[in-house]
């Protein structure tokens, strides 16, 4: 739970939990109260099980709250013949709260591009669970509303809820002009590690890096994070950003040049990257078209990126052996057509440094597996105050190889020499 605000105005408790499936939700909440009224009091509270809490209900009556408003995830849109609430602000009051609704509809319905997935203010009387104050539901939907359906990215579902709630508190007042959605989403508390993970175009899913990261450093606290969101200031509500594998040529443009631009500034500020695969690819230097010029690395042999997937052999440089462990000889890294790289001999960039070596290849579709022996696997480097990480295979899915990512996260956000 978190309590914010000087208190002076009105009081809204916002909560997300209590039923099945609410993980975005509760994800919400943790944002929302990093924020900071200017009048009022802002009071978030989520929980981990599939119930409210008895305690719940007194705690209302204590607190006696001006709103109360549940942050909320359907697995569908609303349609005939099924029981889903999706895409909906749900009220219960009159012309006033109609028009609230109404208002926070429109605010994330500026960000939703396919009109079958636009949010729909609805009165509905039973559908909140918390009766006797001036209640709303902020209910987003898991799947697109076509044929065939998708699922959303976890971080647009995150950011809905962010939207239309930031409507909501700008309409009374509560926040400070000029006040954004996107920025100040943690809370910073000692010794935490703030990361967040890429999630848009040419990634796959977030989630498992962020529960495997919080799960294997104690303090740290992880958020998907949407490229619209980097570009709107994001990431300096972070300490490390982690661009995964897919594809960089769908990450780079997914981001814009607003969103380029925004990460390279957090890095050369002071933010920690880590890439994996497609990510490290991302790190590069010209002429390579789909990097951001954090490591003075160039591509080796781009024309057979799509060389093949599989096992390979890597052997610890002496850094590498201080960073990850007793690591001697030769280790099993999987390998998902990373990329090959050399110094790109750039002056203004401080050299890498090698933490791994590729000691066997691969070679399908026309590659020559001796091109990667011999060159970096994993790699390291200062960019302006920041530090930059890039891996060319996938420690995380190889086997006794797994706390590497936790190494890098640790080494990029400074926990680390």
């Amino acid at each position: 739970m978190n309590d914010s605000g000087p208190g002076s105005g009105p009081t809204v408790l916002v909560f997300a939990g209590g039923r099945p499936g609410q993980e975005m939700p509760r994800l919400a909440v943790k944002q929302v109260a990093a924020w900071e009224p200017v009048v009022g009091r802002l009071v978030a509270v989520s929980f981990s099980g599939e119930e409210l809490p008895e305690s719940f209900a007194r705690y209302i009556t204590q607190l006696d709250p001006d709103w109360v408003l549940e942050l909320r995830q359907d697995f569908y849109h609303a349609r005939a013949g099924l029981e889903t609430l999706g895409g909906t602000v749900i009220h219960q009051g009159g012309t006033a709260h109609a028009e609230l609704a109404a208002r926070m509809s429109e605010a994330v319905n500026a960000t939703v591009s396919e009109e079958a997935d636009k949010f729909h203010a609805r009165h509905l009387d039973g559908a909140l669970r918390v009766h006797g104050r001036a209640g709303l539901a902020l209910v987003t939907s898991a799947r697109k509303n076509t044929t065939p359906t998708m699922d959303h990215r976890p971080a647009k579902l995150v950011r809905q809820q962010r939207l239309m709630l930031h409507a909501f508190l700008g309409e009374l007042g509560m926040l400070r002009e000029g006040a954004s959605p996107d920025q100040g989403l943690t809370r910073a508390t000692q010794g935490a590690l703030r990361f967040a993970v890429y999630d848009g175009e040419g990634a796959g899913r977030p989630m498992p890096f962020i529960v495997d990261i919080q799960e294997g450093i104690q303090g740290a606290v992880g958020y998907p994070l949407s490229p619209e969101e980097m570009a709107a200031g994001a990431l300096g509500s972070f300490d490390v950003v982690l661009f995964p594998g897919g594809m960089a040529s769908h990450q780079f443009d997914a981001l814009g040049a607003e969103g380029r631009e925004a990460v390279v500034s957090f890095v050369r500020n002071g933010g920690g990257y880590v890439g994996i695969c497609a990510g490290a690819y991302m790190a590069a230097s010209a002429p390579y078209q789909w990097g951001l010029s954090l490591l003075d690395a160039g591509i080796i042999d781009h024309d057979h990126w799509a060389r093949g997937i599989g096992p390979v052999e890597v052997e610890l440089s002496p850094l590498g052996l201080e960073l990850f462990g007793d690591f001697h000889g030769r280790q099993i890294l999987h390998y998902g057509q990373g990329p090959i790289v050399a110094p790109a001999l750039r002056p203004e960039v401080p050299d890498y440094e090698v933490l791994a070596w590729y000691r066997s290849g691969i070679g399908e579709n026309g590659a020559d597996p001796e091109v990667m022996v011999g060159t970096p696997a994993i790699i390291r480097g200062s960019f302006g105050k920041g530090r930059v990480l890039a891996s060319s295979g996938h420690a995380e899915w190889s086997s006794g190889l797994e706390s590497f990512l936790l190494r890098y996260f640790e080494w990029a956000g400074g926990r680390r020499d």
